[in-house]
């Protein structure tokens, strides 16, 4: 059942507990209480400001005596329900208000955009062989477009999060709960709908109109800004505007006010979408990072690697990215290897843009961005 209709059912379930009077200690009741406090758990964590509120509502009373009416028990249960329903239902609204958001998204495209990063938080927690298998499987029917094998790893990967759940947020060592809760949200929803797809049907994610104005994205760890800087200051030389630029880590290339990042590059799928990997050992540890990778990897984008010079080439996370390793890309060391490697992309986008550049200018550009990268 998808989350939404199994909201409904518990906003619909204390209509039902109000019209037949029930207490705080009706079975009906606490089966309802633990089904709502179940819920809220499963969808933001057990810590979550949404539990903690739900926790203090009152569904009897403070005090009594023996002899206390049944009608004051009912009366103060009756209002505790009133109060949760309201709070349910705002919670309702905000889930029907993303759905509405995510129209165009099917259960599967969002898998493909979220596995680099479900694999990343995975994966820093555990090198356990069985998960890995779990991960990898799942990786190869995404591949296949495997509807069996895809539920099948997904059902696994759900299942190990619930049995360890305890375990992870005991671990002293795990500074990023709040992303192994995000993983266990995703899977979930994506399970509730993946029977709903075609994994046939290419959903229009790859349908890009060549002929409308291409966009760069510099996909990088802010950690990196110093070289992201550098890059944004010679692309900036060369011609590219503001608008056909996103680097989140600048002001005037940041994605638009309330936009998400992947549902800003979905509504760009009509543009031909050019991506900068500035890779670090950093960006292999960011499941945003790996993320935006997942999201390259679905609309199948073109794409040049550029490494910082600290880039560890053997790190095995490097070998589990969606990404040709035998690429060539320029690594950031101010060699004249890495100088002949940014002549080669900027006449990539001369050409992809149609620019008109000033070679004296471009000269002292390059000049510049070897003495930024250097410092």
């Amino acid at each position: 059942m998808k989350t939404i209709n199994r909201l409904k059912a518990i906003i619909d379930e204390t209509d039902w507990l109000i019209e037949n009077n029930m207490t705080s200690g009706s079975p009906e009741f606490r089966a309802w209480k633990t089904k709502a406090e179940r819920f809220l758990i499963n969808e933001y964590g057990v810590n979550s400001y949404e539990v903690s509120e739900f926790r203090k509502i009152r569904f009897s009373l403070n005090a009594y005596a023996i002899g206390t009416p049944r009608k004051q028990f009912v009366d103060a249960c009756i209002s505790g329900l009133v109060c949760a329903k309201a709070i349910l239902s705002t919670y309702l609204d905000e889930f029907e208000e993303k759905e509405s958001s995510e129209v165009g998204i099917n259960a599967y495209i969002k898998l493909k955009y979220e596995f680099s990063g479900i694999r990343a938080v995975v994966e820093k927690y555990t090198s356990s062989g069985f998960v890995i298998n779990f991960l990898n499987g799942l990786e190869q029917g995404i591949n296949a477009n495997d509807k069996v094998k895809v539920k099948y790893y997904l059902r696994e990967l759900l299942s190990w999060y619930e049995k360890n759940w305890t375990d992870i947020c005991n671990n002293e060592y795990v500074d990023n709960l709040d992303e192994h809760e995000r993983n266990k949200q995703i899977i979930r929803e994506i399970l509730g709908g993946i029977d709903d797809c075609d994994l046939l049907k290419n959903d229009g994610v790859n349908e890009c109109n060549q002929s409308s104005e291409p966009i760069i994205l510099l996909s990088h760890r802010s950690t990196d800004k110093k070289y992201g800087d550098a890059i944004e200051k010679l692309l900036s030389s060369i011609g590219i505007k503001n608008n056909q630029l996103i680097y989140t880590s600048h002001p005037l290339h940041k994605i638009p006010l309330d936009k998400d990042i992947y549902e800003y590059l979905r509504e760009s799928l009509g543009r031909k979408i050019f991506v900068i990997v500035l890779w670090s050992n950093e960006y292999l540890d960011s499941p945003a990072c790996m993320n935006e990778m997942g999201a390259m990897w679905v609309m199948q984008s073109d794409y040049t690697n550029i490494y910082v010079p600290s880039f560890n080439f053997i790190n095995p996370k490097y070998y589990q990215c969606a990404v040709d390793k035998n690429k060539m890309g320029a690594v950031l060391d101010g060699s004249d290897n890495c100088k002949a490697s940014i002549v080669e992309l900027k006449n990539k986008l001369v050409e992809m843009f149609g620019l008109d550049i000033d070679e004296n200018q471009w000269i002292y550009s390059l000049d510049q961005f070897i003495e930024d990268i250097s410092n």
